[in-house]
């Protein structure tokens, strides 16, 4: 998946206007890069040794080196990363365990987004303690991330869980905060004499914590030259299917960077609850991208809003009346991990894992088919 004008188009399409005449009707060439930034958050999700019983659990199923194959990533795409760190996050109430990884373009990949582009991805939620966390809705000082300007409070479970660490854990003696900040500043030096930017992308819990973790590294410095404070780059969230973060003092702040160098595009779907959470006195930051999934003639039923390939297949179709693809995004990823495909498509439910696995082949194009037994 590849659309000849994200090279010259980058800036706009990662917000610089704020997406100002690009969501009515979509744009042609952000729903690519949307998609993109989407299937890159969902990657860690689909990576996740979540097997209890494995020496594994809790880590990624491949090493950084093979991760965008593993995921099976990489045919199909110019768009190419490559990955540079794995981070994880704990706390005093959530277990230790991998979270996402730190990435950067490669010289391929360079040329066809028009920069050297580093991209955080943070995923949903797996574990039974993240959970739990979860439901930790009161709101806690922002003043560790942000100061004490504007009386910024956020959802206390995620910020434990952005800032935590845990000592019984050999890869969370430091906080997720603070490994990813690290990467990304590392990343920064190192290729602080070309054109750069950072996206940071997550889907559900992922996405409330690549809220904070975009506008942290814009609030500390993170996107500028360790020795040259004057050189900063643009920072852009896309987020999916995320729950509100904190409080009217916490947009206040987020107003105060995006007059910076922070951007914030929210992907929502009609359907699906999780992005009108917490109630109370949370407030969105950002833009917002509604989308419908319902609309699609390609799904079944009307439910499983909240899955990050019916939002990938919601933005490939969305218009502002009904729906119809305008990226050939593969139809088959809907049954990833559901059956919500019509049966006419003839695509075996819950695919990505188990028996249905062995029967399914990816195309050179990036597409899968059943395969066809003699």
């Amino acid at each position: 998946m590849a659309s000849s004008n994200v090279a010259t188009r980058w800036r706009e399409l990662s917000g610089q206007k704020n997406w100002d005449g690009l969501l009515h009707p979509l744009d042609l060439d952000l729903r690519h890069y949307i998609i993109h930034y989407g299937e890159r958050a969902g990657a860690v999700g689909d990576l996740f040794n979540n097997k209890k019983e494995s020496s594994g659990f809790g880590h990624s199923l491949y090493p950084k080196e093979e991760f965008f194959s593993g995921a099976c990533l990489e045919k199909g795409n110019k768009f190419k990363h490559s990955v540079t760190h794995f981070f994880y996050a704990g706390s005093d109430a959530v277990e230790s365990a991998w979270f996402g990884y730190v990435a950067v373009t490669t010289d391929e990949g360079k040329a066809v987004l028009g920069r050297r582009d580093i991209l955080v991805a943070w995923r949903g939620t797996i574990t039974d303690s993240e959970w739990f966390n979860n439901v930790n809705f009161f709101q806690t000082s922002a003043s560790e991330l942000f100061g004490t300007d504007n009386q910024a409070m956020v959802h206390s479970g995620f910020l434990s869980l952005y800032t935590g660490t845990r000592s019984d854990s050999a890869h969370n003696k430091t906080s997720a905060r603070h490994q990813v900040r690290d990467a990304v500043r590392e990343l920064v030096n190192k290729y602080q004499d070309e054109e750069i930017s950072i996206t940071v992308t997550g889907f559900s819990l992922g996405a409330a914590l690549a809220t904070l973790n975009a506008m942290d590294i814009v609030a500390n410095g993170y996107n500028k030259p360790k020795d040259n404070a004057q050189k900063s780059c643009m920072v852009t969230g896309f987020v999916f299917g995320g729950p509100c973060v904190g409080n009217d003092g916490l947009k206040e702040v987020f107003k105060r960077l995006g007059a910076h160098d922070l951007h914030l595009l929210r992907i929502t779907n009609a359907r699906d609850p999780v992005h009108r959470l917490p109630i109370g006195s949370y407030i969105h930051l950002g833009e917002e991208l509604k989308i419908n999934s319902t609309k699609s003639n390609y799904l079944k039923w009307n439910v499983s809003a909240h899955n990050m390939e019916i939002y990938l297949h919601g933005v490939a179709g969305v218009q502002d009346e009904g729906f119809h693809l305008e990226v050939d995004h593969d139809v088959a990823l809907v049954n990833k991990y559901l059956d919500r495909l019509k049966d006419k498509h003839k695509i075996p439910p819950n695919w990505w894992e188990g028996e249905n696995r062995k029967n399914m082949v990816q195309a050179d194009n990036g597409h899968w088919t059943v395969i066809i037994k003699e």
